[in-house]
């Protein structure tokens, strides 16, 4: 079986920074350096693994926020790369409705980071449901594939266009951008 990938420039880029953006977003602690390990570094690697410990019982508690966030972690490497683990904590949060969780899934579904993940059914199903709970890097990413038809979305400028605006509206500036380019 062949899977689509998502195109070479633009939402794939798009996907990947925002998933990033998010996965900082939850720890801060990833934009420093890694002081050296001395015994004044140590009380930070217990704060971290308190933090996770953390944040983990809250996930297990059924907090989606948290869900989200430990998801993040372990697609963004914290503390360890582990693709089925980010998988298993956004799958759980987005089924409850949290947007980012959703959009994150959509972009762990296209296997840009690992083929084994390709699943553009499910790809396309979180990501509609991000952008119905008005997420609107979503609904930027859907327009974008109705404007240009692809991955399995049929070609409708004018859905395009109404995802466009409703991102728009809450200052999503692609999305602005993109709508002043439409008829």
């Amino acid at each position: 079986m062949t899977t689509r990938h998502w195109p070479r420039a633009g939402l794939p880029i798009l996907l990947f920074c925002a998933v990033l953006q998010l996965g900082g977003c939850a720890s801060q602690e990833s934009a420093a350096p890694a002081p050296a390990q001395t015994p004044a570094a140590v009380p930070q690697v217990q704060d971290a693994q308190a933090k996770l410990a953390h944040l983990s019982r809250q996930a297990n508690a059924g907090d989606l926020d948290s869900q989200f966030q430990l998801g993040s972690f372990y697609f963004a490497g914290q503390p360890q790369k582990d693709l089925k683990q980010a998988e298993y904590w956004w799958k759980q949060a987005a089924d409850k409705g949290h947007a980012l969780a959703a959009v994150s899934l959509a972009y762990l579904y296209t296997g840009r980071d690992n083929p084994d993940f390709a699943n553009q059914r499910d790809m396309l199903k979180y990501l509609n449901q991000s952008a119905a709970g008005g997420n609107p890097m979503a609904q930027h990413i859907l327009g974008n594939l109705y404007l240009k038809g692809e991955m399995g979305v049929p070609r409708d400028p004018n859905q395009a266009k109404a995802l466009f605006h409703s991102a728009c509206k809450q200052n999503y500036a692609a999305s602005c951008a993109a709508q002043a380019t439409l008829p």
